[in-house]
C-alpha cells in the first residue's frame, strides 16, 4: 500500500519511480517465492503430517512386520538408518539410496514371506519418489530450486532497496534545495517590497541590507549564524524572526539527515508545523529504515538459528553413524559433544534398563564435565526425582530454579550451582529409552532446547538400531557356536554312520550265510513251523513229498494229526519246549503199510525281546534226499 502511494506521487522523478518499480517487482518475486516455499513445505509435511508422516508410518509398519527373509530385515534396518539421516540432512542422494533398497526388497519378496504387504512397499517407493521430487524442487543442497531462488530474491531485494534508498536521499536533498529556492524567491520578493518601503521609509534601509545579505548567503546553501536586527519596525521583526526560525528548522533537518546517513537512528526531529511535509517525510523515512533494520535483524537471527540447527544435526548425524558400535561408546560421544555444542558445562546420559521387569530403572552410563569423564554408577527409578519424572512424563523439563544441593558444577574455584538444568527424554516411537541431563551456567535459548530434543530423538533411533545390532551380533556368535557344535556332531554322526555301515555289511554277510544255511537245511531236512499254540503254520516241500500230501492239507493241524506217531505233542510238551528252548526226539510213524523211524529236533524261535514267536522242527529219515 505504501509502495502504491509512492508510485502515485507526482513529485517523484522518473528515475525514482523506476527504482521504486524495480523494488516492487523484486518484492513481489520474493513474496511469490515465500508462498511457493510454504505450499511445498506443507505438501512435504513433517513426522506428524504430510508425505513424510505417511512415509515414516509405512516404514515402521514394514519394520514391525515379521519377514522370514533375513536379507529383507537387514535392508529394512538400513532404510530406517537412512531415513533418520535424511530427516537430519535433507539430502536427495539419501532418498535415492532408500529407493534402491526398497526396489530390492520389492523384487525379492516371495509368497513365502509373511508380514510385509506388497501394497505397503509399492506405496513406500512412490512416497520416496515424491519426497525426492519435492527436495529437488526446494533445492536444499543444489543451486536450483525454490530456496536458491528465494536467496537470490533476498539479495536482489537488498540491492533494490539500497538503490531506492539512495535515490530517495538524493530526492530529499533536491527537495530541500527546491524549497530553499522557493523560500529564497519569497524572501527576495519580500526584500523587494521592503526596499520599496525603505525608499519611502528611510528607517528600513539598513535592516533590509542585512536581510538581503543574509538571504544571498542562504541561497548559496550557507546557513548564516548572524543575528539580524529589525530596528523598531514591527513587520520587519516578524520577517526576520520567521527567516531565522526557518534557517534553524533547516539546520535541524540537515543534522537529522546526516544522522540517518551515519546510521544514527536515535536522532529526533521536531517539525515546524502540521504542514511541514519535508519534516514529516524525513520522520517516516527514519521509521521505515528502522522497520527494515528490525526485519533484517530478525532474518539474520532466523538464519543463525537455522544454520545452528543444520550444522548441529549434521554433526550429530555423523557421530551417531560412526560411534554406534556399542551403547557406552555411543553415550560417551553423544553426551560429550552435546555439552560442548550447547555451550554447557556438565551432562549425563541415563539409559532405561528392564533387567528387573517389575521395577525398571534408569542407569547412568555416560557423563561429561570440564573435559573429564566421571566413572559413576547410579540408577534411578522411573518417576523418582527430576530425571525419573522426565522419563515418566516423556516431556522435556527446563529448570531455571534448581533445588538446593541437587547438582553443582565443580571447577578449580570451587562448587557452583548451575543457572539452568535441561532434562530431555530419549524416545523412539513414544517408548522411553533414556534421559539426557545437561547443566549450564547460562540459560538455554529456545532453539537450543529444540535442538536438544531433535538430537535426542535421533539418539533414540540410533540406540534401538545399536541394540538390535548387538543382539544380532550375539545371535550370530551363538549361531556360529551352534554351527561348530553341529559340525562336530555331524563328524561324530559320520563316524557312527561308517561304523553302522560296516555293521550293516557284516550283518548282510551273515544274513547271506544264514540264508545259504537255511536253504541247505530246507533242501536236506523236513522243516515244519508251528504256532505258539502248537498248530502247523508252514511246511517245506520235503514234508509234503515224504507224507504224500499237499501243503494246504497240513496247515492248521497238530503234529500228531499229521504224523500219527508215538510222540504226543500235548500242552506239557510245548511248555517243556518253551522252558528248555529245544528238544531232540525220535519217533516211529506209519505211512500206509510202511513204518519209518524219524529223528526230530524241536526249537523255539524268539524275537529281539526274547519272546517266543513260533516253534520249528527239523526232521530227517532215511528217505530224505533220496526220494
Amino acid at each position: 500500500e505504501n509502495l502504491k502511494t509512492l508510485k502515485n506521487n507526482n513529485r517523484l522523478e522518473r528515475k525514482a519511480k523506476i527504482a521504486l518499480d524495480d523494488f516492487s517487482a523484486v518484492l513481489a518475486n520474493f513474496e511469490s517465492g515465500i508462498n511457493n516455499l510454504i505450499l511445498i513445505t506443507n505438501e512435504r509435511g513433517s513426522k506428524d503430517k504430510g508425505i513424510v508422516s505417511h512415509w515414516l508410518k509405512l516404514s515402521r509398519n514394514m519394520l514391525d512386520a515379521t519377514a522370514s527373509n533375513a536379507d529383507i530385515r537387514n535392508k529394512l534396518n538400513q532404510i530406517s538408518l537412512l531415513e533418520s539421516e535424511y530427516l537430519l540432512n535433507r539430502d536427495v542422494k539419501i532418498l535415492q539410496d532408500i529407493s534402491v533398497l526398497a526396489e530390492e526388497i520389492r523384487n525379492s519378496l516371495t509368497p513365502e514371506d509373511e508380514g510385509i504387504a506388497v501394497n505397503d512397499i509399492d506405496s513406500y517407493i512412490v512416497y520416496t519418489g515424491n519426497l525426492a521430487s519435492i527436495e529437488k524442487r526446494m533445492g536444499h543442497n543444489d543451486v536450483q530450486g525454490i530456496i536458491p531462488e528465494l536467496e537470490a530474491s533476498i539479495n536482489q531485494l537488498t540491492v533494490a532497496f539500497a538503490a531506492l534508498n539512495a535515490r530517495i536521499v538524493v530526492l530529499v536533498k533536491n527537495n530541500i534545495l527546491f524549497w530553499d529556492i522557493v523560500r529564497w524567491l519569497v524572501t527576495l520578493i519580500m526584500v523587494s517590497l521592503f526596499v520599496t518601503a525603505f525608499i519611502k521609509f528611510f528607517a528600513l534601509i539598513d535592516p533590509l541590507k542585512k536581510v538581503a545579505d543574509y538571504t544571498a548567503r542562504l541561497s548559496k546553501g550557507e546557513f548564516p549564524d548572524d543575528k539580524l536586527k529589525a530596528g523598531n519596525h514591527a513587520d520587519m521583526k516578524v520577517v526576520i524572526d520567521s527567516l531565522q526560525k526557518h534557517v534553524g528548522s533547516l539546520k535541524d533537518k540537515l543534522n537529522f539527515t546526516r544522522a540517518l546517513n551515519q546510521d544514527n537512528f536515535d536522532q529526533t526531529l521536531t517539525v515546524s508545523g502540521e504542514k511541514d511535509e519535508l519534516g514529516n517525510d524525513l520522520i517516516m523515512l527514519q521509521q521505515k529504515i528502522l522497520e527494515n533494520n528490525k526485519k533484517q535483524a530478525r532474518n539474520e537471527e532466523d538464519n543463525m538459528v537455522r544454520r545452528y540447527m543444520n550444522e548441529g544435526l549434521a554433526k550429530f548425524a555423523d557421530i551417531l553413524r560412526t560411534k554406534n558400535s556399542g551403547i557406552n561408546m555411543l553415550g560417551d560421544a553423544f553426551i560429550r559433544e552435546i555439552v560442548k555444542y550447547l555451550n554447557a558445562l556438565q551432562g549425563g546420559l541415563f539409559i532405561h534398563e528392564e533387567s528387573d521387569t517389575q521395577e525398571p530403572v534408569l542407569k547412568l552410563i555416560s557423563t561429561f564435565a570440564y573435559n573429564r569423564k566421571k566413572y559413576l554408577q547410579q540408577t534411578i527409578k522411573i518417576g523418582e526425582g527430576l530425571i525419573g519424572s522426565c522419563a515418566k512424563e516423556k516431556h522435556y523439563m527446563n529448570l531455571t530454579e534448581i533445588p538446593d544441593g541437587y547438582i553443582t558444577i565443580t571447577s578449580g574455584l570451587g562448587d557452583t550451582p548451575p543457572k539452568n538444568l535441561l532434562l530431555v527424554p530419549v524416545l523412539h516411537e513414544n517408548e522411553i529409552l533414556g534421559v539426557v541431563e545437561i547443566a549450564s551456567l547460562n540459560k538455554f535459548r529456545n532453539h537450543e532446547i529444540d535442538f536438544a530434543q531433535e538430537v535426542a530423538y535421533s539418539l533414540g533411533s540410533t540406540l534401538v538400531t545399536t541394540r538390535n545390532n548387538l543382539r544380532t551380533t550375539e545371535l550370530l556368535e551363538k549361531s556360529q557356536k551352534q554351527a561348530l557344535e553341529m559340525a562336530e556332531q555331524e563328524e561324530e554322526m559320520r563316524q557312527n554312520m561308517e561304523e553302522l555301515k560296516a555293521t550293516q555289511e557284516e550283518s548282510a554277510r551273515r544274513e547271506e550265510e544264514l540264508r545259504g544255511i537255511a536253504e541247505a537245511l530246507d533242501r536236506t531236512l523236513m522243516v515244519i513251523e508251528y504256532t505258539i499254540e502248537g498248530r502247523i503254520h508252514n511246511v517245506n516241500e520235503n514234508v509234503c513229498r515224504f507224507l504224500g500230501r499237499e501243503q494246504n492239507e497240513l496247515i492248521g493241524k497238530s503234529h500228531h494229526e499229521i504224523f500219527g506217531g508215538s510222540l504226543d505233542t500235548d500242552v506239557a510238551f510245548w511248555n517243556e519246549l518253551q522252558q528248555n528252548g529245544h528238544l531232540t526226539i525220535s519217533e516211529t510213524i506209519k505211512i500206509g503199510k510202511k513204518s519209518f523211524e524219524i529223528s526230530e529236533h524241536f526249537a523255539r524261535v524268539t524275537n529281539r525281546n526274547n519272546a517266543t514267536v513260533k516253534f520249528i522242527n527239523f526232521a530227517s529219515n532215511g528217505r530224505i534226499g533220496n526220494s
